[in-house]
């Protein structure tokens, strides 16, 4: 008995010294990341704006996974009704916006579909919103306002001559030498227009264009189109637009982006003290 009993003091001892094993152990699950459905045109996938805005929130610890549906020239009601171009492979933005939950989902109209086709622009972004708050109750929706364009704005004037003098004229500046004055009126009537659907759909709003209107001619934030006059972004009008939306998302300044992103091994075609303009730019408008 004396045996026994020691035999089994024994094993409890050892086992007391034992660690727990690691089947015993809760193990961590990585939270699930962030996902962001961008629903826009040219102005999105122009130079990735999509996957750049990942890989911002990627190097600064938030993961995220970005998928877009942004076909050349779409607008709100096209990406409303699931329709697509011919050959595409990819699920529309109803299709996808019915069948996944999302975090964010990022709305982007034509580039001149907030003035010169107002009222479908405001009742197209407003079904999108209930679209995507159907299937994802706790959406956050970000509207990307975009900048103007020149041949886009003056769509929006119809028979009001006067009006487009002054819009042409304000374009003619923007790209000779532009001042407060000129950049006001050449984003008033998108801007406007963003804000209407901001106040109508309870968004957020990622002010893209007011950013390209304080950079001015300071940076060239424009692809070289030939004899068109510009208006899709290059490299660093795309930076400064992932800056503007990294703010937006985060609440967080973008300054030191540039450096985090190479550390990461991401390489973006900038240079530093170009980026950090940029970055600075965005920290300002957005508030």
């Amino acid at each position: 008995m004396k045996r026994f009993l020691k035999t089994i003091a024994a094993l409890a001892f050892f086992l007391c010294s034992v660690p727990l094993s690691s089947a015993e152990e809760t193990p961590s699950v990585p939270e699930p990341p962030t996902t962001i459905l961008f629903i826009g045109n040219s102005f999105t996938y122009y130079n990735n704006l999509d996957k750049t805005v990942e890989d911002m929130l990627n190097v600064s610890g938030v993961p995220t996974q970005t998928t877009r549906v942004a076909p050349g020239g779409w607008r709100f009601h096209q990406h409303f009704k699931d329709a697509v171009p011919e050959k595409w492979t990819k699920p529309g933005a109803a299709t996808l916006l019915k069948n996944q939950k999302w975090d964010y989902v990022v709305l982007q109209e034509y580039s001149s579909g907030a003035v010169a086709e107002y009222e479908t622009f405001i009742e197209y972004g407003q079904k999108l919103a209930e679209l995507a708050r159907a299937t994802s109750p706790d959406v956050k929706i970000i509207l990307y306002e975009t900048w103007a364009r020149c041949d886009g704005m003056l769509e929006g004037y119809g028979d009001d001559d006067a009006r487009r003098a002054e819009v042409l004229s304000a374009w003619t500046k923007r790209y000779s030498s532009p001042n407060d004055a000129t950049t006001e009126r050449l984003r008033y009537g998108l801007r406007g227009g963003y804000l209407d659907l901001q106040k109508k759909i309870d968004s957020l709003l990622a002010p893209v264009g007011d950013a390209f209107a304080v950079v001015g001619d300071r940076v060239n934030l424009f692809c070289d189109e030939g004899k068109n006059t510009p208006y899709h972004p290059n490299p660093w009008g795309t930076y400064l637009a992932g800056c503007v939306f990294y703010k937006t998302i985060t609440g967080k300044s973008p300054l030191g982006l540039f450096e985090r992103l190479k550390e990461a091994g991401k390489e973006y075609q900038l240079e530093p003290a170009g980026a950090a303009f940029l970055e600075g730019v965005a920290d300002e408008v957005v508030k």
